[in-house]
């Protein structure tokens, strides 16, 4: 017996005691470079459904996000086919929502990608999303959503980039201001923000800082 113990202590102490992991990686930029390539191809893809498409639109910005700010370099390629979806007529809630996600995680930590985005006039099409008739939620109940994603990407783009504050508040004039107030009136209840009366108090700040409430001046 003590034979068997001495040839298993042996054996431990040849292949596995000084046998160390590999350290892991926390963030594998080869996966996250080749998964947004491969969920770009679907994008791009005329042959998948939309829904496909737009499904695999909001996994780039996923990868994008978590990828850090290499990831969020590789998946800039795939900004204008975002807003090319974005454009087509009769999309659905559905559609739009994945796509509109996609694009905050392409742009939240990348100020290139904003810029990128406003070059493609993704202001004008958030803002057209806003104005459409509040009445279809009726008969579409992630309408709403569409819009609460649309206030939330809108303070995405302007994070640290005032240039797109001003463009947006000059682009929308009143009738954005409008719209964003009668949104902050709505039920945010599951949302970290009420990024309607956020978005309002970021145009604020650019003309008037005093009048910001005091929870954003904190």
């Amino acid at each position: 017996m003590e034979k068997i113990i001495r040839k298993l202590e042996s054996w431990y102490k040849t292949n596995i005691k000084h046998t160390r992991e590999p350290p892991i990686k926390l963030i594998d930029p080869i996966f996250h470079h080749h998964k947004i390539k491969t969920y770009g191809n679907d994008l791009r893809n005329p042959e998948l459904p939309l829904e496909d498409r737009a499904t695999a639109a909001s996994y780039i910005g996923m990868l994008s996000y978590t990828g850090g700010s290499n990831a969020a370099m590789v998946a800039s390629a795939y900004i204008k086919d975002m807003i090319d979806i974005l454009l087509m007529p009769d999309t659905s809630s559905e559609v739009r929502i994945a796509v509109l996600k996609g694009l905050c995680g392409m742009c939240y930590i990348s100020y290139t990608n904003q810029n990128e985005a406003k070059e493609s006039h993704l202001t004008e099409i958030l803002l057209s999303y806003l104005e459409e008739d509040e009445n279809i939620s009726a008969t579409d109940p992630e309408a709403l959503i569409v819009k609460f994603w649309v206030c939330y990407l809108m303070t995405v783009v302007c994070c640290n980039n005032i240039p797109y504050i001003k463009l947006i508040k000059e682009v929308g004039g009143q009738t954005l201001r409008a719209n964003l107030e009668s949104l902050s009136k709505k039920n945010w209840k599951g949302w970290p923000e009420n990024y309607a009366e956020l978005m309002t108090a970021l145009s604020l700040m650019i003309s008037t800082p005093h009048s910001l409430p005091l929870k954003y001046l904190a």
